[in-house]
């Protein structure tokens, strides 16, 4: 596998935790000294284009954009790759189960969010009524119309690039990061990642959120960019 790309979730990867929002440094570093081996390196996320777009400019990163859990795609220009949703929903959600609309909200067509987090079986009754995708991150409550959430973004952005999925490492925590890992070749979860998506891993790391992705980015770099032959969990 010649790896070409990283593609990286944000929150709860890297941040320093997953229950904020402060940037891990060690892991900004990281990527960024990995990109001198020909890496690109892109991020995938539920956030906004705008923060998203801001993050990855200031941040030096090269290998574009996924947005809006998938519905979103930057490479060089601006893509809407999933079906528009009706923010008329923002209010109704709300009221209905008593969260808070996300200050995002405005600057998204495609998914919206929601704050606290859980997400219950009353809330998947309604979205399945109305033919909507609903998930938890455990940042935000995410509804949207695309039932592939990242994978779909994923998946365009490739195909921009002109890279196989198999030259691809994706970084991931949550539950909304299995369909963004189905998509890459290699597939990295940080040490507090949900269970769930630690099950598709190929390396778990030992560390967590931003120290996670840190750990393992460096160990490509001292390995000059191989990875062959390590499995999950595999010792550095």
């Amino acid at each position: 596998m010649e790896l070409k790309l990283i593609l990286v979730d944000v929150d709860g990867t890297l941040t320093i935790d997953r229950d904020t929002y402060i940037l891990e440094l060690d892991a900004i570093r990281a990527l960024r000294e990995v990109q001198k081996l020909g890496f690109k390196v892109g991020i995938v996320s539920g956030n906004s284009y705008p923060v998203l777009r801001a993050l990855y400019t200031y941040l030096g990163f090269n290998g574009g954009i996924v947005a809006e859990n998938g519905c979103v795609v930057y490479y060089d220009r601006l893509y809407e790759v999933c079906e528009k949703i009706d923010k008329g929903l923002i209010t109704e959600f709300e009221k209905l189960f008593n969260v808070r609309g996300s200050w995002q909200n405005p600057f998204k067509c495609c998914d919206l969010t929601f704050t606290p987090p859980k997400l219950t079986e009353e809330m998947v009754k309604w979205a399945r009524e109305k033919g909507l995708y609903i998930k938890t991150s455990g940042y935000a409550i995410h509804i949207s119309k695309s039932k592939k959430g990242k994978g779909d973004g994923v998946r365009f952005l490739l195909s921009l690039l002109g890279v196989s999925k198999n030259d691809v490492i994706g970084i991931g925590d949550s539950d909304t990061d299995v369909e963004f890992l189905e998509e890459v070749g290699f597939k990295v979860v940080v040490g507090n990642g949900e269970e769930k998506v630690k099950k598709l891993g190929n390396y778990i790391t030992k560390e967590k959120s931003g120290k996670g992705v840190a750990e393992f980015v460096n160990m490509l770099i001292v390995n000059r960019g191989d990875i062959h032959g390590r499995n999950r969990g595999a010792d550095l």
